[in-house]
């Protein structure tokens, strides 16, 4: 089944299609449109219209240790992103939360791998501090006091952004998208992009500076494709330098951050885009409509646990259960029924997702504490799906991971299935009802699905991405 294309999402792609002039207006003194930029938190919104899943967070947060945090950030620290000062040819740009523990180091799983095979000639960025572990790719530094640098003189600054303007493009873009959207979600998105925009000219000079001195030729950022930083991404690709995008998680047609209108081919709009996106598979590369370059390399870290993997009838007798944050009542009461209905020699692993960690207790009181059921706190999830014989989960990437580790997968179906799994792992299970249907798929033959694990998670990985980086670093 072709997945289907959520409505927030096409209307997103109707407006790009259709390209008014408000997708083009600037900001006074900005370097790009402001649309690039407000573009994920429209479509953040209208998910949660769509499917009545909770948004992520439109307006940016101040911490409550901001002083703090300011504090640490003027003062010298060999952390400091700042003290990259030697030049390499690559430098990889991630969030910092995509990382594992590994032997009391922190390693980044998404381009650990790739950094490894560079060393000497690369850097890691992250935009998360560092955390109390040293990190496993020496090399790794905080672009965090960057950030907070930057927030604090655009306060101190005289310079104002012209709130008038900006709240009166985003109300008109929430008009042209989906009558759905509140009045509190168009301030709720204004108040971000002013907090955005005030900020972008200190970030642009910050960045500039590490720019200046590791003198890349390639940057490999995560998230490009989002918006948020369309400046930085502006900045990179008017010095030059290639700006490619590694897949981080589920890709697909429904992913307001990797389909596009015909607008968003334009310069203007362009240049606030990666110039390639690395995808983990065929899979994804053809599930989607980005103006990038799209290239299949893999992923280094699923391939090297899924050869470690144990067979699938030497494992444990384990299911992993994943959230997916949609509806927690409804995944408890699934993962309850299902531990009736196996045997007392099955132990069921429930994974949250890292967004629910803090409140597992709440979120899933009826189950903890529940003998047969154990909360899954391994910092890699691969470490749990080697060891699993199966996996049941709503539309997390897990359940495409589970595949390439060899676990018998389930789908449960809710308002998501249609647009983020289809039928890719056979009939969804409907719920508590249909907890022995995973019962007798984990206990008897396996019919395997359709498609395979090549098709989403392209083999060798790191030498592919080897051809790929001397492809592009070659002169």
């Amino acid at each position: 089944m072709t997945l289907k294309t959520a409505r927030g999402t096409r209307a997103l792609l109707a407006l790009e299609d259709e390209g008014p002039d408000v997708l083009f207006e600037s900001l006074a003194g900005s370097t790009v449109p402001l649309w690039p930029d407000v573009r994920s938190a429209f479509w953040y919104v209208m998910q949660a219209h769509d499917f009545g899943a909770s948004p992520l967070q439109a307006v940016a947060s101040r911490p409550s240790n901001a002083w703090l945090r300011l504090t640490r950030a003027l003062l010298p620290s060999p952390g400091d992103a700042r003290n990259l000062r030697r030049r390499r040819r690559a430098l990889f740009l991630v969030s910092g939360a995509t990382t594992y523990d590994v032997g009391g180091a922190t390693r980044n799983w998404l381009v650990g791998d790739f950094a490894d095979d560079l060393a000497g000639d690369s850097a890691i960025a992250q935009w998360r501090p560092l955390g109390s572990s040293k990190p496993a790719f020496s090399p790794t530094r905080s672009l965090d006091p960057m950030v907070t640098r930057a927030a604090a003189y655009s306060r101190l600054s005289r310079r104002g952004i012209d709130e008038g303007q900006v709240r009166r493009l985003v109300g008109e873009l929430a008009v042209r998208l989906d009558a759905r959207i509140t009045g509190s979600q168009i301030d709720a998105i204004a108040s971000a992009a002013i907090y955005t925009a005030a900020m972008a000219p200190f970030l642009v000079s910050q960045f500039s500076r590490v720019l200046d001195r590791v003198n890349p030729k390639v940057v490999l950022m995560e998230d490009a494709s989002y918006g948020g930083w369309s400046a930085l991404v502006s900045l990179m690709k008017s010095r030059g330098i290639l700006v490619a995008e590694p897949q981080h998680g589920w890709i697909g047609p429904t992913h307001g951050a990797y389909n596009f209108g015909a607008a968003m081919r334009s310069p203007d709009l362009l240049a606030t885009l990666p110039d390639e996106l690395l995808t983990f598979g065929d899979y994804w590369s053809d599930g989607i409509r980005h103006p990038a370059r799209v290239t299949a390399v893999g992923k280094p870290h699923l391939e090297h646990m899924a050869h470690g993997a144990l067979d699938w009838s030497h494992r444990p007798r384990e299911v992993l259960v994943v959230s997916s944050v949609t509806d927690p009542d409804e995944v408890m009461a699934f993962t309850l029924a299902l531990r009736r209905s196996l045997t007392p020699d099955w132990l069921i692993r429930f994974r949250p997702h890292p967004s629910e960690r803090s409140a597992v207790a709440a979120l899933y009181r009826g189950m903890v504490g529940v003998e047969g059921i154990k909360i899954d706190e391994t910092s890699d999830v691969y470490r749990s799906l080697a060891r699993s014989k199966g996996v049941v989960g709503v539309s997390s990437t897990v359940l495409f991971e589970g595949l390439a580790m060899g676990c018998r997968v389930f789908a449960l179906e809710n308002a998501l299935s249609q647009y983020y799994v289809g039928d890719v792992f056979g009939p969804t299970i409907r719920g508590a009802r249909d907890a022995d249907v995973v019962v007798r798929g984990l206990t008897g033959n396996h019919v395997s699905s359709g498609s395979t694990s090549a098709q989403m998670w392209k083999p060798d990985a790191r030498r592919n991405f080897g051809k790929w980086i001397q492809n592009r670093l070659a002169p």
